[in-house]
């Protein structure tokens, strides 16, 4: 029980921002108490990062074969991270790129192209910043969008499929993805949570909640 209490709690503190003071909530009915309020693992962040790296690099040394061969897989990775792309997307889009920044700085010199990966890499925090799962004691938020604010919702009673998934990086890492279905869902940004950190301790507290959440019958007289 004290394990399960720590965990618990440690989870609670996720409510709030890393400077302790909550995040806000003003998309939860007032009738509702937040219990979970999670951004997603910085290490999504680490591709966009090296993206930006190597582009740097390649506008800086040249267009050389191993630089815009290394800017192209960390596309890749971004893409498939970000995008969940599938394989020909992810290929498309990263030889696409890194043809596309090749001649936009044969054409106009490295100076317009490093402040378009620049801002694409603010971009990319901006996204990772916004994006969070919100846990209440009834319903599970979504909330993204940098300029548009999103904020679609489900009820913990509708959940009829909850999977906690950790990859082989996930277990070094403490973080995973949780993916939930229902039978009325149709909003594509709740069928699944990326890089969630702690998933497994998350879909355990969405459970516990699930349950608190279901109605309770009283027991008939035999």
């Amino acid at each position: 029980m004290g394990e399960a209490d720590d965990r618990r709690s440690g989870l609670a503190e996720g409510a709030a921002g890393r400077d302790g003071r909550p995040r806000s909530t003003d998309f939860v009915s007032a009738a509702e108490t937040v219990v979970l309020d999670v951004r997603r693992h910085p290490w999504l962040l680490v591709p966009p990062l090296f993206r930006t790296l190597a582009g740097l690099v390649v506008l800086v040394a040249g267009l050389g074969l191993l630089p815009v061969l290394a800017f192209a897989a960390l596309v890749a990775a971004w893409a498939r991270g970000r995008l969940a792309a599938s394989l020909r997307t992810t290929a498309l889009l990263a030889g696409g790129i890194a043809a596309g920044l090749a001649v936009l700085s044969s054409l106009t010199g490295p100076g317009l192209p490093a402040l378009l990966l620049l801002g694409w890499l603010a971009e990319d925090v901006a996204d990772w910043y916004t994006d969070r799962m919100v846990v209440s004691d009834k319903r599970i938020y979504r909330r993204y969008g940098v300029i548009t604010r999103h904020s679609p919702s489900i009820a913990l009673t509708g959940i009829a499929f909850l999977d906690a998934s950790v990859p082989p990086l996930g277990r070094l890492l403490h973080f995973g993805t949780l993916r939930l279905d229902s039978v009325a869902q149709r909003d594509a940004p709740l069928s699944h949570f990326d890089h969630v950190p702690e998933v497994t301790a998350v879909s355990h507290e969405i459970l516990r909640l699930r349950t608190q959440a279901l109605p309770r019958f009283p027991q008939q007289p035999l």
